[in-house]
């Protein structure tokens, strides 16, 4: 029922906060847990507005990172997870800069599409990071911003993006390009590549002697 649904989520919430609060991930300390009525006050107009009316929701909202609704496995374990995921430190050393060279048949590459003024672009940066470096060596991350140049806007026009931010998994093993239809959290990052490029599969290209290109200094 709609009542127990409810209960399921409170329950975790607490869980997940608890657990978060005890990890003593940097930046958790300033997170704030809310519960809101949606049915309180003008709540109930402005979620059928927004046509909020699978309820309940539970949505994460990290500063630089937007907002984020939580659509995983409803447990403390798991939203913990996607919380403190958020709060770590991340760098761009592992995502590539744009350059067909990089789309061989040696490695898969998941390309972001992106543009500057694109806020939704700027929100997932720090997982598109944060997923880079823990795919280092299954799968290269590269970004390109299609307004950058003649060639960027040729090579965004030849794969179809038509909106930003587009994340496609180009090379390797694909004939085609396989789109990115997944939250655009690390967890989303990470499970789209498992399930595309499982690691046994790292394993042959090593044994083929294919290399992963290396980040010039």
């Amino acid at each position: 029922s709609g009542e127990e649904k409810s209960d399921q989520v409170l329950t975790a919430v607490a869980e997940a906060e608890k657990i978060a609060k005890d990890s003593g991930v940097a930046g958790v300390e300033k997170l704030t847990w809310v519960k809101c009525d949606a049915q309180a006050g003008e709540n109930g107009k402005k979620m059928a507005e927004k046509g909020l009316n699978d309820l309940p929701m539970v949505f994460v909202a990290i500063e630089g990172q937007g907002m984020d609704r939580y659509v995983r496995e409803m447990t403390g374990e798991a939203l913990a997870e996607f919380v403190t995921v958020k709060l770590e430190p991340t760098t761009d050393e592992d995502v590539f800069p744009y350059s067909e060279d990089l789309i061989t048949d040696a490695y898969p590459v998941f390309v972001k599409f992106y543009e500057q003024w694109c806020s939704r672009c700027k929100a997932a940066k720090a997982a598109f990071e944060n997923a880079a470096t823990r795919m280092v060596g299954r799968v290269i991350f590269m970004e390109v911003e299609c307004s950058a140049s003649e060639m960027t806007q040729k090579f965004c026009q030849k794969y179809m993006v038509d909106g930003y931010p587009t994340f496609k998994l180009l090379g390797g093993q694909f004939q085609q390009a396989v789109p990115f239809e997944r939250d655009r959290s690390v967890q989303g990052f990470v499970d789209f590549i498992n399930t595309n490029v499982p690691e046994e599969e790292e394993v042959e290209e090593e044994e083929e002697g294919a290399e992963e290109p290396k980040q010039e200094l």
